[in-house]
């Protein structure tokens, strides 16, 4: 009887201690993100209105360096009860190497090749511990209101070869447009010299309209193509959340705060006790989307500028 008493006291000592050894209530939510942008830090808002009480640490990173894997290192070491993810870069980093505690994901476009998960068509199956929101550049929306608004016709479409995201955009472009009635046409540039040159070239083969895609990329040409708007020298659409808007007849992009209060709801469900192996994935497109009437009366009312 008295080893037996001894037995069981062994074993209490043993399952106190497994439990002080995982994440606990108190221990802290992290928010790890990349990289910072206007678009973070309104996702971001979404996310702390929604998420709720409790020890809250954000802390975003460069996309690229040494100074991600730095801080990657330092935060795993505070063993939190949950991460949340916050775009493709942060998941990257944090997907290969957080094997336990879960992680809720948003603000990435594709996460079948980041480890996170495998096949598009299997969003229920990925990483254990991990779930989240994938929401792709809202290219099909721009394509279908801006058809509907501007009627059907040429497109164009500038795009970065060096910019995965864009040339991956590009090749969805050439793909979908033509179900919405539009031809498209695209264009190769690399710098400020060449983007200027496909514009040109992009009106010279008859682009009615110019799509103006939400990659880091495009700010470089787009202060030009947004002029030209103004200019009355192409419709311009845009599907940029953080260029000006001002020569755009249309702009269609995602809502990033909402996309952090749905990151927050996922996240709640975690929290209760949800096991995120069996949580899918989900696309999410929520969308923001602003005419410019007094622009689109102005091509109502006078012909096309003289084109290059």
């Amino acid at each position: 009887m008295r080893w037996r008493r001894l037995g069981w006291a062994l074993l209490l000592m043993i399952l106190l201690a497994g439990v002080g050894c995982g994440p606990a209530p108190g221990d802290p939510i992290i928010v790890f993100c990349s990289p910072d942008s206007p678009r973070m830090r309104q996702a971001l808002e979404g996310l702390k209105t929604d998420l709720g009480p409790g020890p809250l640490e954000v802390v975003c990173i460069p996309e690229f360096g040494e100074k991600g894997q730095e801080e990657l290192r330092r935060l795993r070491r505070l063993r939190p009860r949950l991460w949340v993810a916050l775009g493709t870069p942060a998941l990257i980093r944090l997907a290969p190497v957080e094997k336990s505690i879960p992680v809720v994901f948003a603000l990435v476009a594709n996460p079948f090749f980041t480890g996170a998960a495998y096949e598009p068509e299997h969003p229920e199956i990925h990483q254990e511990n991990i779930t989240g929101i994938f929401s792709p550049p809202p290219l099909a929306p721009a394509l279908e209101r801006g058809a509907a608004l501007l009627g059907p016709g040429a497109w164009g479409l500038l795009y970065d070869p060096q910019d995965g995201t864009a040339v991956e955009l590009a090749a969805r472009f050439l793909k979908e447009a033509p179900g919405f009635g539009i031809t498209p046409l695209i264009a190769a540039g690399t710098d400020a010299a060449s983007d200027l040159k496909g514009l040109k070239g992009l009106l010279a083969r008859g682009a009615r309209v110019i799509y103006l895609p939400p990659t880091l990329s495009a700010p470089r040409y787009a202060e030009t193509l947004l002029a030209w708007g103004r200019e009355l020298k192409v419709m311009v659409v845009s599907g940029h959340p953080e260029v000006p808007t001002r020569g755009a007849v249309l702009w269609v992009t995602l809502d990033y705060r909402r996309l952090g209060e749905e990151a927050a709801a996922l996240a709640q469900r975690v929290l209760k006790g949800e096991a995120p192996a069996r949580i899918p994935l989900v696309e999410s497109t929520p969308l923001r989307i602003e005419v410019d009437e007094a622009l689109l009366g102005r091509w109502s009312g006078y012909p096309p500028a003289e084109q290059y």
